[in-house]
């Protein structure tokens, strides 16, 4: 017992030098006071915890406000409407009927065949063009293009068509006596920019881009520049059919055409949106036609109402927000040199401040020439109202700052994750990153594989598989419930059951359950972990002792200590049972753990139990219990005798296993002599 003592009390004072020691490099570490001490950089000098998570609240506060002005800024830019105004058009160019050959009535996506195209511009989008339905008669303008009566067509709608040359392909040399022309699918090098037809004019004559000042288009078939022969309508509904029968009838359409567009631009006063319509008209190689109707409803003018220059408070307040965001990963990179590049968020913060950067740019190109682009339209009204270039500025300026907001959104998991509960999320990623990795693999395999397969067998009958792209995206819908079986069993019906059922239960039933169980096995080894970590001051805790400082700063409560260790030590019989698992223990071992200081599996384990079952320990050590606890010396010398014991018995049973085959022998000797 005496030298228990003397143990203790040199382990007191060792304990006492130590905690000494640490405080005195406590007090020198913060001395030593860093300029601009982020959270990174707190946890990397082993600063107190209270500091650490009072740096971290700071930069979560700089955050949100950030946050917050960016979600206003992006919200702000999107008018709700335009979703109405694409609607609308959508409704009456391409959702409503007309006569075609015949007096057939057909739809906009039924248009097959170019004598169906020619129908279509000469009837239905030419009424379409020019709403003569109005509020008042007075207000009706023959020289005016109104769209459902409140979009006015801004300049006029212009005809093109790109064409190809005759020799852009060969005829397989079999059939060169039946075909004596042959015409490719579009492409730069096969296009024709050579006159043909009348020759005279724009609608005969090739232009280039630079004149047509038109883009590019991206089509079902093909990619189409934005030069070709075009042709501008007129503001009076007469004019327009005959120069639309004038091209019909001089043969404008032939084999050589491969694409037609519509274009025009309507603006609606209502809601200060623009809209820039292109109806398309591609003519493949097959034969027939495939038309497509493209309506991108934005907002040009921004410094309309007293909420855009709001928004645009804003934006700069965004910007300002970003310039102390560089600085801020201008200090961490001073600091941490190149080891500030192998952090996962320095790579986010790289993508919020470029994102950010470039959406401004576009946003700054699109003010600064929207005003020139309107003051041509209005200087040059028998022209093509052409604002292609400003509506993808904004298409492109929508995506940027989407992804941006939504890059800025996942950060938040950043300040997160320095709570135990909240940081499961990213703990589990992190220690099945390199299960998914190999999952991955042995995936893809197979899906590429039935991607492969699905294409060469559907392929040319479903248009769900008809490329090696769209039957990937196919596949993955299926793994969600959407798919038409009827359709490929129609295409083929001796493979389209092994197909489908073979790959149901491989991915769906296999690779997915796979996918699952990793998760859910790496969750459960992540709260087991959480459950057995050291105690830390968490942001809760920390919030909650400085409001009570606050408070009591006003005589409103006294401040009491809030008790840090109860709500931390208490934990289930489940927590406890999973952290001896993790320890190496049997589940034997566990239950005799547990009925030893008889612990109720249904109960929790709170600090009353806790401290019952330290001062049974504390009790045994010192030799003050009540119980009679087997010594060690007692222990080790049973142990012994066990062991003697153990060796007499195996002796034993080597001389019986001896005795036993002799009588064994004897046996079959006395049955020979028998015999």
């Amino acid at each position: 017992m005496n030298m228990l003592d003397n143990s203790k009390e040199k382990m007191k004072e060792r304990d006492e030098t130590n905690n000494d020691e640490t405080n005195t490099n406590k007090q020198k570490t913060r001395k030593k006071r860093i300029f601009w001490i982020t959270t990174a950089i707190a946890r990397e000098t082993d600063r107190d915890r209270e500091e650490l998570l009072n740096t971290m609240l700071i930069e979560f506060m700089i955050y949100f406000c950030f946050v917050a002005l960016m979600t206003i800024y992006v919200i702000g830019n999107r008018n709700p409407k335009v979703y109405y105004l694409t609607r609308g058009l959508k409704q009456q160019f391409t959702e409503r009927g007309f006569s075609s050959v015949n007096d057939a009535e057909i739809m906009f996506e039924d248009i097959k065949t170019a004598a169906d195209f020619w129908f279509f511009a000469e009837s239905h989008m030419v009424n379409s063009l020019f709403w003569e339905s109005t509020y008042h008669i007075g207000d009706f303008d023959e020289n005016a293009m109104n769209i459902l009566g409140e979009n006015r067509v801004l300049g006029v709608p212009r005809i093109r068509q790109v064409r190809v040359r005759n020799d852009s392909c060969v005829v397989h040399e079999y059939f060169r006596r039946l075909f004596l022309s042959c015409y490719d699918s579009y492409s730069a090098k096969a296009e024709n920019k050579k006159p043909f037809g009348l020759a005279d004019g724009t609608a005969w004559e090739y232009s280039s881009s630079s004149v047509t000042r038109s883009l590019s288009y991206s089509g079902k078939i093909s990619t189409y520049g934005g030069g070709g022969f075009y042709k501008d309508l007129v503001a009076n509904k007469n004019e327009t059919s005959a120069i639309l029968m004038g091209l019909k009838d001089n043969l404008w359409v032939t084999k050589s055409t491969r694409a037609i567009f519509v274009d025009f631009t309507v603006y609606n006063a209502n809601l200060n949106l623009f809209a820039i319509c292109k109806l398309v008209f591609e003519f493949p190689t097959t034969g027939g036609v495939i038309p497509t109707a493209d309506f991108r409803s934005v907002k040009l003018l921004r410094f309309h109402t007293k909420f855009d220059w709001f928004i645009l408070v804003c934006e700069l307040s965004c910007y300002l927000f970003v310039i102390f965001y560089i600085a801020h990963e201008f200090r961490e990179l001073l600091y941490f040199k190149l080891r500030y590049f192998l952090a996962f968020w320095t790579w986010i913060d790289f993508s919020i401040i470029i994102l950010t950067l470039i959406s401004g740019l576009i946003s700054l190109i699109k003010t600064m020439r929207i005003n020139d682009e309107i003051e041509y339209i209005k200087n040059h009204p028998q022209e093509y109202g052409n604002l292609e270039y400003m509506a993808i500025l904004k298409l492109w300026f929508n995506n940027i700052i989407a992804v941006d907001l939504f890059v800025i959104y996942m950060k938040i998991f950043k300040f997160l994750n320095f709570n135990k509960t909240m940081s499961q999320l990213n703990n589990t990623l992190k220690k099945c990153a390199s299960d998914i990795l190999g999952f991955s693999v042995m995936f893809f395999i197979i899906f590429f594989a039935y991607t492969e397969l699905g294409y060469l067998i559907f392929g040319s009958q479903v248009e769900s598989f008809s490329s090696f792209g769209i039957a990937m995206f196919t596949l993955l819908r299926t793994i969600l419930g959407d798919f038409d079986y009827h359709e490929i069993e129609q295409a083929n019906r001796l493979l389209a059951p092994f197909y489908f059922l073979s790959y149901i239960f491989l991915v769906f039933f296999v690779l997915l359950n796979m996918f699952l169980a990793i998760i859910n096995d790496t969750y459960a080894d992540v709260k087991t972990e959480i459950a057995i970590a050291p105690d830390e001051l968490q942001m809760s805790g920390y919030l909650r002792r400085g409001f009570m400082r606050f408070f009591r700063k006003f005589g409103c409560f006294k401040y009491r200590g809030m008790p840090e260790t109860k709500s931390e030590i208490n934990a289930t019989i489940r927590q406890i049972r999973d952290a001896l698992k993790k320890c190496g223990f049997s589940d034997l071992e566990i239950e005799m753990f547990f009925a030893r200081y008889n612990i109720d599996p249904l109960a929790e384990m709170n600090v009353q139990n806790n401290e019952k079952l330290l001062s049974e320990l504390e009790n045994i050590l010192k030799g003050d219990s009540k119980e009679n606890y087997v010594k060690i010396d007692d222990f080790i010398s049973q142990q012994e005798r066990l062991e003697q014991i153990d060796r007499t018995i195996g002796s034993l049973v080597e001389q019986i296993k001896f005795l036993l085959i002799k009588l064994k022998e004897m046996e079959n000797v006395n049955k020979i002599r028998k015999n």
